[in-house]
């Protein structure tokens, strides 16, 4: 089944915005699953850092309650340098300003979408929000509520997967001179 057409002016939207790719794809195609989360909360230095990551985001439960009640959702790609020296992984392979991008963006995105008339609109980032230099950890105190999204694999949501059954290549970044790919997510409808 192919989406509404009138979908594909959020993909044009994301363009604009800043996305390398972006394409409308159907929510059967979002893959989710319990130990995507656990690799956050065994492996990420940000487990517990940032209201946008576990424990504070949405257990993989909760995101199988919610993707399921949508059809539609808009995935975009950014893709940026990896030789920043703002890293905050080891290898310098994430910068803190492409992390902030991401989240406007998506947040940008929720928006455009839910005053097109999609009311239920919700969107998700990748990694860390990192908008503020130190997170609140306290649930309602939000700096960038209108801003801060979850991050998808805290939510229990494989990336890469996700984006392979959507027609991109997934990678391991291994070197600070690769470029980097992240990823977003609206759900529309």
């Amino acid at each position: 089944m192919e989406p509404p057409e009138d979908l594909a002016k959020f993909c044009e939207a994301a363009k604009k915005l800043g996305a390398f790719e972006s394409k409308i794809i159907s929510t059967d195609n979002i893959v989710i699953n319990d130990r995507t989360r656990l690799k956050c909360q065994y492996g990420c230095p940000f487990y517990g850092r940032y209201l946008t990551c576990p424990p504070f985001s949405p257990t993989p439960e909760q995101t199988r309650k919610l993707v399921d009640e949508y059809k539609w959702a808009l995935l975009f790609k950014m893709r940026f340098s990896s030789a920043i020296r703002e890293g905050v992984f080891e290898g310098e392979i994430h910068s803190i300003k492409n992390m902030a991008m991401l989240q406007k963006t998506a947040a940008e995105l929720e928006r455009q979408v839910f005053l097109s008339g999609y009311q239920s609109a919700f969107a998700m980032a990748c990694g860390p929000c990192l908008l503020c230099d130190e997170c609140t950890l306290q649930p309602g105190t939000c700096k960038n509520p209108s801003i801060a999204r979850p991050a998808m694999e805290s939510m229990g949501i494989d990336v890469a997967t996700t984006a392979e059954k959507a027609g991109y290549k997934s990678k391991v970044y291994t070197s600070i001179t690769d470029a980097v790919d992240i990823y977003g997510l609206v759900l529309i409808v």
